[in-house]
């Protein structure tokens, strides 16, 4: 579906912000507010590769979605198989 392409898209794009930003150490990235306090807690070489990370995470998730694939969510709905203790005694 094409909405499939677009989120994955969107993911994969903000992903590759998040990336190349930690890469080249990018004030505009360091200078907002989550990287400053991720900074601040880590410091700066520990918080530009968490961003790395979380941008090779979003690439990956953008992947992911764009393919089509889909949580396969149906076993929730089923009921529950009832233990031979439960069966037993009663």
């Amino acid at each position: 579906m094409i909405q499939d392409y677009f989120v994955g898209l969107v993911a994969a794009a903000c992903g590759c912000i998040l990336l190349i930003g930690s890469a080249l150490d990018a004030a505009w990235l360091m200078g907002l507010r989550r990287p400053r306090l991720l900074a601040e807690s880590m410091g700066n070489t520990g918080a530009r590769w968490m961003l790395g990370l979380i941008g090779v995470g979003l690439i990956a998730l953008g992947g992911v979605i764009a393919s089509g694939w889909r949580v396969d969510w149906s076993w929730l709905s089923q009921p529950a198989a009832s233990s031979p203790a439960a069966t037993r005694g009663s």
